[in-house]
C-alpha cells in the first residue's frame, strides 16, 4: 500500500542535500540552551523556508524555575572560552585542552574560574565515583583526575572534598564496538547537570584516554619523588536565564489529525551523526514530500505532517506539555536519531526500534515493512530476489531519545526510532562529518517521508492491509519466542511469554482504529481476522514447544510462574499497592532524586549500585527499570502485576527494588497510592 509513495520519494530524495544540511548544522555548537544551539535553529528554519515550507520558531523561557511536566528546566549556559596547560613540571608543560580548538574538551556547562584562571596540584582519585576511595584523601583545592559517574564524582570531590575541579579522561564502552583504547584520541562528551541556579558551579576539563594515562603515569611518578603535579585551568562562561527553541515546520493536511517527525537538534561541535544526520534527514524528508505535493506527484494529506527539531528530551517535553490539545490528534510519530553513520567506518547497523509493549500500536510494524522495502539494493545472480547492502534489523523498545516521552502510555502517540547503533564514535570529539554516509542519508529520509506520507493519507484499505501484515509479522515473533524458550525447558514460562505477546499485538490490532475517521466494516473485518490468526499462531507456536520439549524428554514446566520477577513475596508492604502516576512523561535520574540533599543522594546512590551489583546488574538499569515499570502503571495494575509485565517485556525486574524506587516517586510527589 506503501509502495507507490516510496517509489515517488525515492526518486525526490538526496542524499548528498542532507549531507549539505548535516554539514551547515554540525558546524554550531549545540548545546541545550545556549548561543550556538540558537544559530543553529535559526539556520534550520531557514531551509523549511527554502524548501517551500511553513516554518516557525518556537521558543520556552529555561531559566532552572519553569517546568514542563516532569522536566525541570535549567538555566541558559553561554561559554567564550576555556583552556587546561599542564605547567609542572616544568620539563613536560604542555596544553592538555582548548575549547576553542575542540569544544568537547571542556566538561558542558562548566562554571567559570577566577579571572586569569587558577593553578592547582593535580591528583587521582581511582574509583572517583565510591566514598571510601576518599578515605584519608585531601583533594580541597586540587584538580582531580577520575573516571566513572561524573554526578557522583562532583558530589564527592568537589560539593564533598573541596575539590576545585575536575579532570576527566572517561570513556564509555560497549565492546566489541568500542573499548577504550579503540579511541585513544577521541574526548568523551561530557555534561555537568545542575539541579537548580542557586547550586554552586565548579569547572571541568576532558582529556582523551591517551593524555589520561599519561597524566595518571605522571602523577605517580612525581609522587614517587615527593613531587607534585599543576596544571593551570581558565574556564571563561556565564548562566542567566534563558530559553531552548523548537524548530518547526508543516505540511497542512486538509483534514484533523496530524504525524509527527523528530529529531533533536542539540549536542556539542561536531557530532555530525548525533544527531545532526536525523536534523539533516528529517529537512529532506520534509523538503521531499514539500516538493512532490507542490508539484502534483502527491496529493495533499489528509493529516497534517509536522517536523519538529528540538533540544534532545527538553523540547519534546517543552512542546507537549505546552500544547497538550495537539496529542489527541496525534495519529504518530517517528523519531530519528543517528541515522547516517558510514557502516564500515562506525561499525554499526540501522535499526527501527519499536515503541513500548505498554502502549498498543501499529507503528512499529510499519515503520518496519518500509525498512525491508527499502533493504532492496542489490539481487541475486537469477534476480529472484533483492535484498540490502546494509547492515538492518529491529529492535524492541529500549527508550533513550525523544521517543520514549512521545511512546510513554500517558502521552499516547506511538513512536519507533530510527538509529544506527552501537557507533564507535557515538559521543566523542571523533563524531566528525567525513563518518557520514549519504547514501543512509538518503535511506533514513525516504522511509520517513514515506512512513509520515502514509500515516497522513491513511483510510480503511491502509487498516485492511495493515491488519493483514501485522498478523504475518507476528508469526515470525510467536515462532521465535517459541524457538528461544526450547533450550531452557520450561514450558510455563514460554506458556506466559506466549499469551503476552498476543495479548500485546491484539492491542496493536485495536491501535489501527486511530486511523479511521468512522464506521469502517471492511476494517473492522480485517482486525478481527487478524486477531484470529494471531490466536492460531500462538497455539502452533505453543503446540511446537511442547513436542520439541517431549522429544528431549524435558518437563513442559518447572511450576514457578512464568515471568516470575525477582524480589520479595507479594505482602501488605510490597506489591499489592496500586500505584498512580500524577504527571504525564518519563522520570529520569533529575527528577527522581528532585529536592533530595547531596548527602541523601550519595547515601540513595550507594545503596542502589550495591544492590544491583549483589544481584549481578549495572546501576544503570534502575533507570531502564523505572521506565518499563512506569509505562505499565495505569492506577489499575499493583506493583507485583507491574513487575510481573516488566519482565515479560523487557527480561528482567526486581519486585523489591521497585517498592523502594515507588516510595522515593511518591516522597517527591511523582505517584500517588489508589486507595
Amino acid at each position: 500500500m506503501y509502495r507507490g509513495v516510496l517509489k515517488s520519494v525515492r526518486k525526490e530524495v538526496s542524499g548528498l542535500r542532507a549531507l549539505a544540511g548535516v554539514s551547515e548544522i554540525c558546524r554550531h555548537h549545540r548545546i541545550q540552551a545556549s548561543p550556538g544551539y540558537r544559530e543553529a535553529a535559526a539556520w534550520c528554519e531557514e531551509a523549511f523556508a527554502a524548501a517551500g515550507i511553513a516554518h516557525r520558531v518556537i521558543s520556552f523561557p529555561y531559566d532552572g524555575v519553569e517546568s514542563y511536566w516532569t522536566s525541570q528546566s535549567f538555566e541558559e549556559w553561554r561559554i567564550s572560552g576555556a583552556r587546561l596547560d599542564l605547567v609542572e613540571p616544568e620539563g613536560e608543560a604542555r596544553k592538555l585542552c582548548d575549547f576553542d580548538e575542540t569544544k568537547i574538551s571542556v566538561i558542558q556547562r562548566s562554571g567559570p574560574t577566577p579571572e586569569g584562571g587558577v593553578v592547582a596540584e593535580v591528583v587521582v582519585v581511582e574509583e572517583a565515583d565510591r566514598p571510601e576511595s576518599y578515605q584519608g584523601l585531601d583533594v580541597k583545592g586540587k584538580l582531580v583526575l577520575c573516571r566513572g559517574d561524573l554526578d557522583r564524582i562532583r558530589r564527592l570531590a568537589v560539593t564533598g572534598g573541596g575539590a576545585l575541579g575536575l579532570l576527566f579522561d572517561g570513556m564509555s564502552e560497549f565492546p566489541p564496538a568500542r573499548t577504550r583504547m579503540d579511541v585513544p584520541d577521541a574526548r568523551q562528551y561530557t555534561s555537568f547537570w545542575w539541579e537548580s541556579p542557586a547550586d554552586e558551579k565548579c569547572f571541568g576539563f576532558v582529556l582523551s584516554p591517551k593524555q589520561g594515562e599519561w597524566l595518571r603515569a605522571l602523577v605517580r611518578k612525581q609522587a614517587a619523588g615527593g613531587k607534585a603535579v599543576r596544571a593551570r585551568a581558565f574556564v571563561d562562561s556565564s548562566f542567566a536565564p534563558g530559553a531552548i527553541e523548537d524548530v518547526e515546520g508543516l505540511i497542512t493536511g486538509s483534514g484533523a489529525g496530524e504525524v509527527l517527525a523528530v529529531a533533536h537538534l542539540c549536542h556539542p561541535q561536531w557530532s555530525a551523526n548525533d544527531n545532526a544526520s536525523g536534523c539533516g534527514a528529517v529537512l529532506e524528508a520534509a523538503r521531499t514530500l514539500g516538493a512532490l505535493v507542490a508539484a502534483g506527484a502527491l496529493p495533499r494529506p489528509k493529516r497534517s505532517i509536522r517536523f519538529l527539531l528540538v533540544p534532545e528530551m527538553a523540547g519534546t517535553y517543552a512542546f507537549l506539555s505546552r500544547q497538550e490539545e495537539l496529542i489527541p490528534g496525534m495519529t504518530a510519530a517517528i523519531n530519528l536519531d543517528m541515522v547516517g553513520e558510514n557502516q564500515s567506518l562506525c561499525g554499526s547497523s540501522f535499526l527501527v526500534e519499536y515503541p513500548t509493549r505498554a502502549l498498543g500500536s501499529f507503528a512499529g510494524d510499519l515503520a518496519a515493512l518500509i525498512l525491508r522495502s527499502i533493504a532492496d539494493d542489490a539481487s541475486n545472480l537469477g534476480r529472484t530476489c533483492s535484498y540490502g547492502l546494509f547492515r538492518h534489523s529491529t529492535t524492541p523498545f529500549s527508550g533513550g531519545s525523544d521517543h520514549y516521552i512521545l511512546s510513554d502510555p500517558t502521552v499516547g502517540v506511538p513512536c519507533p526510532m530510527l538509529i544506527q547503533w552501537p557507533d564507535k564514535f557515538y559521543h566523542t570529539s571523533e563524531d566528525t562529518l567525513e563518518k557520514v554516509d549519504p547514501a543512509m542519508l538518503a535511506r533514513a529520509a525516504a522511509l520517513t517521508a514515506t512512513y509520515c506520507y502514509f500515516l497522513a493519507t491513511a483510510g480503511e484499505p491502509e487498516v485492511v492491509w495493515l491488519a493483514g501484515e501485522m498478523a504475518s509479522l507476528y508469526a515470525g515473533e510467536a515462532a521465535a519466542a517459541a524457538r528461544e524458550a526450547a533450550p531452557r525447558g520450561n514450558g510455563d514460562r514460554a506458556v506466559e511469554r506466549l499469551e503476552f505477546l498476543r495479548e500485546r499485538k491484539l492491542e496493536d490490532l485495536r491501535s489501527l482504529r486511530r486511523l479511521l475517521d468512522g464506521p469502517a466494516p471492511a476494517a473492522e473485518e480485517a482486525i478481527a481476522a487478524a486477531g484470529e490468526r494471531i490466536g492460531m499462531e500462538t497455539r502452533l507456536a505453543q503446540e511446537h514447544l511442547d513436542r520439541v520439549l517431549a522429544a528431549a524428554g524435558r518437563r513442559t514446566g518447572s511450576g514457578e510462574p512464568a515471568g516470575a520477577p525477582e524480589g520479595g513475596p507479594r505482602g501488605p508492604s510490597a506489591g499489592n499497592r496500586r500505584p498512580v502516576r500524577t504527571s504525564r512523561g518519563p522520570i529520569g535520574r533529575r527528577e527522581l532524586l528532585a529536592g533530595v540533599t547531596a548527602e541523601e543522594r550519595v547515601a540513595w546512590d550507594e545503596e542502589i549500585t550495591g544492590y544491583l551489583k549483589a544481584k549481578g546488574k549495572d546501576p544503570r538499569a534502575l533507570y531502564s527499570l523505572l521506565t518499563y515499570a512506569l509505562y505499565w502503571t495505569d492506577g489499575c495494575r499493583d506493583l507485583a502485576e507491574i513487575s510481573r509485565l516488566t519482565e515479560l517485556e523487557s527480561g528482567w525486574s526486581d519486585l523489591d527494588l521497585l517498592v523502594k524506587v515507588f516510595s522515593r516517586l511518591e516522597a517527591g510527589g511523582l505517584v500517588a497510592w489508589a486507595t
